[in-house]
């Protein structure tokens, strides 16, 4: 593969982001737009948190070579905590993936009426097809899917200000008893993204050249993210009701014109299919670093999962970010301390 340069990893960095529920707004409402303008801010701080442990995590494999997830998260030498924390970071990569293809089906029942069932069987077809490229069918995908995905959220959440009259309404407060105030939110949106985005951005860091790179990267990712997620969140803190939905900005959407829901729906599935990807190719990658008999077998073995994860996805897709999400963002908390100090001790000898 070749060397990534910094407007590759800026759209990666973002792509990360774009699964389900960001893109629909649902991951944005449970833990920002539901408190009000106040969510904004929380965003911004959730951003500064998620870049900079990025940053720490691949300096940390360019200074030091080492891809084990466990090794990075976890003080000192302790076998057991490593393979712990691995083992959890897989599952919340493998939760993810469940999540992506539960969403992809409500909106693939919610466009043409094919049943939740079918919907979600025919996009991890898809996706297992792509996945068989690995990391570079995953940048591919970045890059193609980001820039426009990006520029037309944005100008939806825009339009949707427009016809608020910029008139945010009362705040409706906590929608998850998990995630009681906008604090709480930031907090465990920032772990719980972190936990499975550094496992997406660790292996590309071999092809990264240098360091300005890295900080550019993520410096562009994180403008993007930040400029789209505001202009979704404020147009869910002027619509409120639109929450109350599945997919929040598919709604919006309609409401403005129902040829918008169809394409703002096809944007979704664009999300939902990176996001999707991403997660599934860095969960077999850190289970390959462990279990050589993976690396060797890894496409029957990705396939096999992703087929798990659509018979999981059945759950539903709002019930599962409201669960799965927050219970994995406090228990990541601790890792990602870790791995903010393992970076400053290596940082001292350099």
């Amino acid at each position: 593969m070749k060397q990534i340069s910094a407007k590759q990893l800026a759209l990666s960095f973002t792509g990360m982001m774009l699964g389900a529920g960001f893109v629909s707004g649902q991951e944005l409402w449970q833990f920002f737009a539901c408190f009000g303008p106040i969510g904004l801010v929380g965003f911004l701080g959730m951003t500064f948190i998620f870049a900079y442990v990025n940053y720490a995590s691949l300096r940390l494999v360019q200074t030091t070579g080492q891809e084990d997830m466990g090794r990075m998260f976890t003080p000192g030498d302790r076998p057991k905590l490593r393979l712990l924390v691995s083992s959890m970071q897989c599952l919340l990569l493998f939760g993810v993936s469940i999540i992506m293809i539960a969403g992809a089906a409500t909106l693939i029942h919610q466009l043409i009426g094919l049943p939740v069932w079918l919907g979600g069987l025919l996009f991890t077809t898809l996706v297992v097809a792509v996945a068989m490229m690995g990391m570079h069918g995953l940048v591919a995908t970045f890059s193609l899917l980001v820039p426009v995905t990006t520029v037309c959220a944005l100008i939806l959440g825009v339009v949707t200000l427009a016809k608020g009259n910029f008139q945010f309404a009362p705040p409706n407060g906590s929608v998850s008893a998990l995630v009681p105030n906008w604090i709480i939110g930031f907090l465990t949106y920032a772990a719980y993204n972190l936990f499975g985005c550094v496992s997406v951005l660790v292996p590309l860091a071999k092809f990264i050249p240098e360091e300005k790179t890295v900080r550019r990267g993520l410096t562009g990712g994180s403008g993007l993210l930040i400029l789209l997620a505001w202009s979704i969140i404020a147009a869910l803190a002027v619509q409120p009701s639109a929450g109350a939905g599945d997919l929040p900005m598919a709604v919006l959407a309609g409401q403005l014109h129902p040829v918008l829901e169809i394409g703002y729906g096809l944007l979704m599935g664009f999300g939902m299919f990176s996001a999707c990807l991403a997660a599934m190719t860095a969960s077999v990658n850190q289970i390959a670093i462990r279990w050589t008999k993976m690396a060797i077998h890894h496409k029957p073995f990705t396939t096999v999962l992703l087929y798990a994860a659509w018979a999981l996805s059945l759950l539903g897709f709002g019930n599962l970010i409201g669960v799965v999400y927050p219970i994995f963002g406090y228990a990541s908390v601790p890792f990602l301390i870790c791995l903010v100090i393992n970076w400053h001790k290596k940082k001292k000898t350099l």
